[in-house]
């Protein structure tokens, strides 16, 4: 079990709960404002996913994302290595900022965005 925090008395499970309430008011003022099929991120994966290689993918994506073929096709397309496209994809993959598909039965993976807005939560004291 928790214990409270000493210097204001709140516990862990506290400060997780609040932090989840204001998550769902943002994501209710989002859809209120039209942005359906939103994904919130935390703070903290934020600033690990969203790095410049990674915006690159995403952007291509967002702008291409019918064209693109396999993961191979997607690094050609962006002249990068597709070890490093594969360890990007895989990153935003785990965050469910993408996903694939046609991979079964030999079929090349196809990423895809899995939602219409991606948003880093928003920081509020």
């Amino acid at each position: 079990m928790s214990r409270p925090d000493a210097d204001t008395g709140d516990g862990p499970d506290d400060r997780i709960t609040e932090r989840i309430l204001r998550q769902d008011e943002f994501a209710d003022d989002l859809n209120a404002q039209g942005y359906t099929d939103v994904l919130i991120l935390r703070r903290e994966n934020g600033r690990d996913v969203l790095t410049e290689s990674r915006l690159e993918l995403v952007g291509y994506l967002e702008r291409h994302g019918d064209a693109v073929k396999s993961v191979r096709d997607l690094a050609r397309k962006l002249d990068r290595d597709k070890g490093a496209v594969s360890k990007d994809l895989r990153r935003l993959a785990e965050l469910d900022v993408i996903e694939y598909e046609g991979s079964g039965d030999g079929e090349a993976k196809r990423p895809v965005l899995k939602h219409e807005h991606v948003v880093i939560e928003p920081v509020v004291y």
